[in-house]
C-alpha cells in the first residue's frame, strides 16, 4: 500500500540529518497576530509540539503565532478552520494522522481534503505501540496474535474513539491476521492506562509519545510497535510487520494552511520550520517525547497527505468499517 508507512523511522533521522535549510527571508509575515490551531486538547502530543513550534515561529519569523486548541467533534473542527480561513498568513495549523480516516469516515462537504489546504511540511513522525503490563499473561505480539485467534472477540483493546487512528490501525490487524478483538474507546488515554494496569482491559495501544515514559518506569511491555522497522528511540521493540509484513504505519503531524497560501509564504514557512525541526535542541526536545523529526517539501507532504487517505480508505473498505 502506499503512504507513510513506507518510510522508516530509521530512514527519517538519516535523511534529515542531510536534508538542505536554506533561511528564511527576511521580509516581515503579513499578519502581526497568527492563529496557530491544534484539534486536540491541552497536553497531548499535537499541543505539546505544536506549541513549541509555534514558540520558535514567533521568535523567527517576527509575527506572534498563539495556539488555539479547537477540539470539537474530534478535531474536525480545527481542521475545517484552517482550510476555510482567508489565505493571508493570518492562520495555519496541526493535521494529526487521525485526519485520513476522519476525512474518509466523516467527510465534510466544505472542503476538499486534499484540494482545501496548502500542505506546508510534515513535523514528526512516531509509531503507535501495543502494550500490556508486566505481569500480563500475553507475552509477544505473536502471543497476543494467538490468543485472539482461539477466542474471537474476547481480548480488548484501548482507542481513543471509533474511527480513531488507534481503531483504524487495530482493523488493519485484524484483516491481516484473521483475527477479532474488542474496542473499549476513552475519552482521554489516562483512563485507558488505568483500566489496562487493573486488567480490566487488555491491551493498551498508545502512542510512543506518551507510554515511553510508562514502559521506561517498568508498568508496560512492548508487544510491537507499528513503525515498518525497528523504531529507534525503542529499538528493542518488535515491529508489528515482523508478523504481519504488509501493516507498516508512522504516526504523523503535520503543518497546514488554507488552499491559496501565496507560495512566497508557503515556501518562507516551509523553510523556517525545516530549521527549526533540524536544530539540534529542538530534535533532542523532540526525541523525548518519542518522536523523531520529518521536515519535507510542500509537494511531498501533499503527496504523503493523498496517500495516507488513500491507505486508509482502502482499509475501512475492507473492513466495512462505519462510525456514527
Amino acid at each position: 500500500m502506499s503512504g507513510f508507512s513506507r518510510r522508516d523511522a530509521v530512514k527519517m533521522v538519516a535523511a534529515a540529518a542531510v536534508l538542505p535549510f536554506t533561511p528564511a527571508s527576511a521580509q516581515t509575515w503579513p499578519v502581526g497576530r497568527v492563529r496557530f490551531l491544534v484539534g486536540t486538547a491541552p497536553g497531548g502530543s499535537p499541543d505539546v509540539v505544536g506549541r513549541m513550534v509555534a514558540e520558535q515561529l514567533s521568535e523567527k519569523v517576527g509575527s506572534t503565532f498563539y495556539v488555539d486548541n479547537v477540539t470539537t467533534a474530534a478535531g474536525a473542527v480545527s481542521y475545517r478552520t484552517i482550510a476555510k480561513s482567508t489565505p493571508d498568513g493570518g492562520t495555519i495549523g496541526i493535521l494529526t494522522s487521525g485526519f485520513a480516516p476522519e476525512v474518509t469516515l466523516r467527510p465534510d462537504p466544505s472542503y476538499d481534503p486534499v484540494n482545501g489546504f496548502t500542505f506546508v511540511t510534515m513535523l514528526c513522525a512516531y509509531p503507535l505501540v501495543y502494550a500490556v503490563p508486566v505481569n500480563s499473561p500475553i507475552k509477544t505480539f505473536d502471543d497476543l496474535l494467538d490468543r485472539a485467534k482461539k477466542a474471537p472477540g474476547k481480548l480488548t483493546y484501548t482507542i481513543t474513539g471509533y474511527g480513531s487512528g488507534y481503531h483504524i490501525l487495530t482493523k488493519w490487524i485484524e484483516l491481516e491476521s484473521g483475527i477479532s478483538m474488542t474496542a473499549v474507546p476513552y475519552r482521554g488515554i489516562a483512563a485507558g492506562v488505568v483500566d489496562v494496569l487493573s486488567g480490566r482491559v487488555d491491551v493498551l495501544v498508545d502512542a510512543s509519545t506518551s507510554i515511553m515514559p510508562r514502559v521506561q518506569g517498568g508498568q508496560f511491555r512492548v508487544l510491537a510497535v507499528s513503525s515498518g522497522e525497528r523504531f529507534p528511540l525503542m529499538a528493542d521493540a518488535p515491529t508489528v510487520s515482523e508478523s504481519l509484513p504488509n501493516v507498516k504505519f508512522m504516526s504523523w503531524l503535520c503543518l497546514a494552511a488554507p488552499s491559496a497560501t501565496p507560495a512566497a509564504l508557503t515556501d518562507q514557512l516551509n523553510a523556517t520550520v525545516k530549521g527549526i525541526l533540524l536544530d539540534p535542541a529542538f530534535t533532542a526536545r523532540l526525541k523525548d517525547l518519542g518522536s523523531v523529526p520529518n521536515p519535507t517539501s510542500p509537494d511531498e507532504t501533499r503527496k504523503l497527505i493523498a496517500g495516507e487517505i488513500a491507505r486508509w480508505a482502502d482499509v475501512i473498505k475492507r473492513g466495512n468499517i462505519h462510525v456514527e
